[in-house]
């Protein structure tokens, strides 16, 4: 991941917080106990379903209440398919491990060519 994307994630997460916790800190300060934690759990189901409607609406769904579901979870699934499919080609990695003594690309633990153990790692 590059720093400009961990950098917005840490800085969206850090913002979220400190909605999370001013809702909190209003709803505390106006009303008495029982009644503030009732009022600040549903605050907080309701700011975590925005979240997810934003993400939703972020991903490129036009509308998600209009399934029967609610959600299209065949976009859902495809973002996560091609991350994947980024990551992982098809289940093989895309390292590649060749023998220090001949060079013989192989990915078992001795070289079948010569027999030893020693490897390098390229990409």
């Amino acid at each position: 991941m590059r720093d400009f994307d961990r950098k917005q994630l840490v800085l969206n997460q850090l913002k979220w917080t400190a909605i999370y916790l001013a809702v909190a800190f209003i709803i505390m300060l106006f009303l008495p106990f029982p009644a503030d934690l009732a009022l600040a759990l549903v605050a907080f189901l309701v700011i975590g379903w925005y979240r997810r409607y934003l993400f939703i609406r972020k991903l490129g769904i036009k509308n998600p209440t209009s399934t029967v579901t609610g959600f299209e979870f065949k976009k859902i699934k495809e973002l996560y398919k091609s991350n994947i499919s980024n990551s992982i080609d098809y289940g093989q990695s895309k390292v590649k491990y060749y023998c220090m003594n001949c060079g013989y690309e192989h990915r078992e633990i001795a070289c079948p060519k010569c027999g030893s153990k020693m490897k390098r790692v390229g990409l």
